[in-house]
């Protein structure tokens, strides 16, 4: 073989060796990575990129509806906590009707938004069914109810062995009798403190949550 073509073979080899593609993480293993670092939001952001990018996958819808139903459940706290917090500054007395604020209001509607995100990649997510259910139930319960009862009777029907959804229809099907229906914790009068020597203290009841704990849903 001649030198030029050995000069050649060799050109050939390194041409080779530089252009081999470069094992580069998938976002969606950078967003599993973000996730066990704990940094949740990047983990957040990373599973919306590979979910846009790849909507068929399997393994990244069931990420991305994971990322968004933790940062929905994370909502529908906040928003339960704004409200509670606002009735303290309000002084609303128990048994009187109010509506939110909007800052209240913008908590909810921030709270369905990511459910609806969830549902979006997975219209079949029971745990974001219930979520759902329990948000509308807990933000207006005249009617919310109906809204409430007709999402779980839907659940029943695709999960007929989940003994989660018909225990949560008999809980909320009726008025409840303990909080006259007005869905808020009885022995703290829905703030979720309660004065005992002259001191506030976190209500035992309810653990701090101003919802009532026979008919309240998490």
């Amino acid at each position: 073989m001649d030198e030029a073509s050995r000069g050649g073979t060799g050109t050939l080899k390194r041409t080779a060796a530089l252009t081999h593609p470069i094992d580069v993480p998938s976002k969606l293993d950078e967003a599993k990575a973000a996730l066990e670092s704990g940094a949740f939001e990047r983990a957040l952001s990373l599973s919306e990129e590979a979910y846009d990018e790849h909507p068929e996958d399997a393994e990244i819808r069931e990420l991305f509806a994971a990322t968004h139903l933790a940062r929905a459940i994370r909502l529908s706290e906040k928003a339960r906590e704004a409200r509670r917090l606002d009735l303290i500054r309000r002084a609303i007395d128990y048994d009187v009707e109010f509506q939110d604020n909007p800052e209240v209001g913008n908590a909810f509607d921030e709270a369905l938004a990511a459910i609806e995100e969830v549902l979006r990649a997975d219209p079949s997510h029971w745990k974001a069914g219930m979520l759902k259910a329990a948000l509308a139930f807990r933000r207006d319960r005249a009617a919310g109810r109906p809204q409430a009862l007709e999402i779980l009777a839907r659940l029943a029907a695709a999960e007929p062995t989940n003994k989660q959804v018909p225990f949560t229809i008999r809980k909320i099907e009726r008025p409840c009798e303990r909080c006259e229906d007005t869905g808020f914790c009885p022995h703290c009068r829905g703030r979720g403190e309660r004065r005992f020597l002259g001191m506030d203290r976190k209500c035992d009841r309810c653990y701090g949550r101003g919802i009532c704990p026979a008919c309240g849903l998490l």
